[in-house]
């Protein structure tokens, strides 16, 4: 079980999933699914693209300009090449590096992911960051899905802020995010793994020594609010709700009011013919991930099969 791997205490990570930020502690090594070796070598040696590697310092992110190139030539040519002299340059300097959607280059950690979907019952991805010592990377903000991050080498100090709202469903308003009280401080170090739910605030830094951890996150989650969405394919088959609004609607309030009064009444009628049974079957099937069975494996078997492609040597144009 993945779970048992990232955070060691299945059942109290259930009892604070949303709720609150948990800290778990010696949980052992993770360097067969990702170590600070991996993270040099996709750097340096790996030709990743944007926008799978970007690089922030004390909030901003940097000019992709500054540690990005253009490689090849002809059809082989690709822009937005990480320029490995660059990057190594601006981490010098105090940058962190950021790798995302390690599911789609990383095979160690798309495995973790396909096992950990099925667990939590959502899609999960990851990134890792490497920060140097003595830097911050992305600065206090807070995120709009639950996250687990897994120290994998180094310590990196945490500060941990409440949210502002519970559960917001998009990211901070223009203005930054406002500094609200310190609910948890802590170091991690390797073999320890932080859960923090969406909305609440938090910065992180270094000291004396460069940190990687990653990070497991799911999609922006959904919501009851999602309920209201599926409502809107049923409100758009009654032609009372698909009307338009009048010309000049705003003109009159008091006969606006009215309207908007009606179409209350229309809805709440609509609302009393909903099967909940319908609701529950449109939000697995939008937003589940256990009904679909996983395509990984078909590739090979289908190569097995007599008269396919495989070992034996079928013909075919290579490509």
């Amino acid at each position: 079980m993945i779970l048992e791997r990232l955070v060691g205490d299945v059942a109290t990570l259930q009892k604070v999933w949303e709720d609150r930020p948990a800290h778990f502690t010696g949980l052992g090594a993770f360097d067969d699914v990702f170590n600070l070796g991996l993270a040099e070598d996709l750097i340096v040696s790996r030709g990743l693209r944007l926008p799978y590697l970007r690089l922030v310092r004390d909030g901003s992110y940097l000019p992709v300009a500054r540690f990005t190139h253009r490689t090849g030539t002809g059809a082989g040519s690709a822009d937005g090449v990480a320029d490995p002299d660059a990057v190594l340059r601006e981490i010098h300097a105090g940058a962190t590096v950021v790798l995302r959607g390690l599911t789609r280059y990383c095979p160690t950690v798309a495995d973790v992911c396909h096992t950990l979907s099925g667990e939590l019952g959502f899609d999960t991805s990851a990134g890792a960051y490497l920060t140097p010592a003595h830097a911050r990377g992305a600065g206090l903000h807070f995120d709009p899905m639950s996250v687990l991050v897994r120290q994998v080498h180094g310590v990196k100090h945490w500060r941990i802020h409440a949210p502002e709202h519970r559960w917001p469903v998009g990211p901070p308003q223009a203005g930054g995010p406002p500094v609200t009280p310190v609910v948890m401080e802590l170091s991690l170090g390797p073999g320890d793994c932080l859960y923090l739910p969406r909305g609440y605030l938090h910065d992180a830094w270094t000291t004396d020594e460069m940190s990687v951890h990653i990070t497991f996150s799911g999609d922006v989650p959904p919501t009851w609010v999602d309920v209201a969405h599926l409502l809107v394919d049923q409100a758009a088959a009654d032609e009372r709700l698909r009307e338009g609004l009048p010309w000049r609607f705003d003109a009159e309030p008091d006969a606006l009011l009215a309207q908007v009064r009606d179409k209350l009444d229309v809805l709440r009628e609509l609302l009393a013919t909903v099967d909940p049974g319908t609701l529950a079957a449109g939000l697995a099937t939008r937003h589940g991930t256990t009904s679909a069975p996983s395509p990984r494996g078909q590739l090979a078997t289908m190569l097995r099969r007599p008269g396919t492609t495989g070992a034996t040597g079928a013909t075919g144009p290579a490509g």
